[in-house]
């Protein structure tokens, strides 16, 4: 009943949050929100060191899905902070804690009825999150993840059907390919579908098209909690699928031919964007690649995913936090000179952005040789080319965005480059304490895993058996 917990406190939040919402002072949801998400984090973190149990037949209670229930609170409590409007949006804290239920069941689901739920709780959440300003961006934005989020949940059906049309059973393990399925065109075909139907919750290419306009057109709370948790808990989803042992070369061909034109297209496309916002978008396309590259090696180090996982998703929330508090589609011109406007944010930004480069002293870098090493142990010298021009590439937009936010500009004179934009909430303004926490603790968390990783390493290495 323990390793319910966590499920119980989010889904308690969530619905408390719902009831508070049409009367109650916003504060009020947001507050039980809140509270159902630190109890969840709280709870998923004492029991990291347990022994692994059984929650129920269809939930997992290993290390694994405790660590993905206790970064997609945390993650959820962060967003939360930043979410905006507060009014009108009174759905907004409880369709987070949803989606963070949602995330929470992904991370566990060892059965094909937790997976598809868990899902789908996570994309119809975030439907609703994007449409939130009710602006044309916005509403474009969740317009395009609905009609997506469609075709992947068709995707992933029809996969879930065949396997069980091929094995008799719902449960992720009794898909193994024994010696009586092996070339059983019925399992390849729900390989296949699979495949599909995850990558467009992962937003790997082709399947990727939702995700730059829903960065730049939803709310930064709603797309950070898209970009890291969501995406965590479909990363621990692939893992556990990857562990099946589904027909080859279907599964593992499939996934390395997506990580491989993701980390390329991510990567190219988000060169020539003025847009933060866009920019996060589409590198987030990049770096479901390389999480993709990591599965598909099948790495003999079990904490190179986790590891992964927590070097991008401090860095990619604290990004698009920083672009919520600049205003609405926060551009290259409105960073001129964050880092002297605005200490805090832009030294945080200035961490995330090269974090996400891979360069050293921060999260990405150690991530990155996790990346490499495990493509080079795979000989997967495709993996292994599109890592190199893709990571080459993202140097160059991540560090063109790190060089404005240091460049002075006297008083009185602009820049004819940059010329300034009127943002909506300017990032001058003192911060909040709950947004100073959020970003201070990002930005720590990413220097400490970079400089000193051998204690995060050695804690992650555990969650995998």
């Amino acid at each position: 009943m323990s390793a319910l917990l966590p499920h119980i406190a989010l889904g308690l939040g969530a619905l408390a949050a719902m009831l508070l919402a049409p009367k109650a002072p916003p504060v009020a949801a947001r507050t039980a929100a809140a509270l159902g998400m630190g109890l969840a984090a709280l709870f998923a973190a004492l029991r990291l060191g347990l022994p692994e149990g059984m929650a129920v037949p269809v939930l997992a209670d290993d290390g694994l899905a405790r660590f993905g229930t206790l970064i997609a609170s945390l993650s959820g409590l962060a967003t939360l902070v930043y979410l905006r409007p507060a009014p009108p949006a009174r759905e907004g804290p409880a369709l987070l804690a949803l989606a963070t239920l949602g995330a929470a069941l992904i991370a566990g689901a060892t059965h094909a009825a937790t997976l598809f739920i868990g899902l789908e709780l996570v994309t119809l959440s975030l439907i609703a999150l994007f449409v939130l300003p009710l602006t044309r961006t916005a509403l474009e934005a969740g317009y395009k993840l609905l009609i997506m989020g469609g075709a992947g949940a068709a995707a992933l059906l029809m996969g879930l059907a065949f396997a069980y049309a091929a094995t008799g059973s719902l449960e992720l393990s009794g898909w193994m390919p024994g010696p009586g399925l092996r070339g059983d065109p019925v399992l390849a075909l729900a390989a296949g579908f699979l495949l599909a139907g995850v990558a467009f919750k992962f937003a790997l290419v082709p399947f990727h098209m939702w995700a730059p306009d829903g960065f730049q057109g939803a709310p930064a709370a709603a797309a950070a909690f898209a970009g890291a948790a969501s995406k965590a808990a479909v990363a621990i989803a692939l893992l556990r699928l990857a562990a099946v042992g589904l027909p080859e070369p279907i599964w593992s061909a499939g996934l390395a031919l997506a990580a491989a034109a993701s980390m390329l297209l991510g990567n190219f496309l988000a060169l020539r964007q003025e847009s933060l916002p866009r920019m996060l978008g589409y590198s987030s396309v990049a770096h479901s690649g390389y999480l993709a590259a990591l599965v598909a090696t099948g790495t003999a180090a079990p904490e190179a995913v986790p590891f992964y996982l927590l070097a991008y998703m401090p860095a990619l929330i604290a990004a698009l936090c920083i672009a919520a508090r600049i205003g609405a589609d926060a551009q290259l011109a409105d960073l001129r000179g964050l880092v002297w406007r605005a200490p805090l944010s832009g030294a945080v930004l200035t961490l995330a952005l090269i974090s996400l480069a891979g360069l050293p002293a921060v999260a990405g870098f150690i991530a990155k040789i996790y990346l490499f090493l495990a493509i080079l142990a795979a000989g997967n010298w495709l993996l292994l080319a599109a890592a190199l021009i893709g990571s080459g590439l993202g140097l160059y937009y991540y560090l063109r965005f790190v060089v404005v936010l240091y460049r002075r500009i006297p008083p009185g004179q602009d820049a004819p480059h940059y010329p300034v934009r009127a943002p909506v909430e300017t990032a001058d303004a003192p911060l909040p304490l709950a947004e100073a926490l959020v970003l201070g603790g990002a930005g720590m968390l990413l220097l400490a895993a970079g400089l000193v990783p051998g204690p995060f390493a050695a804690a992650l290495a555990g969650l995998l058996p």
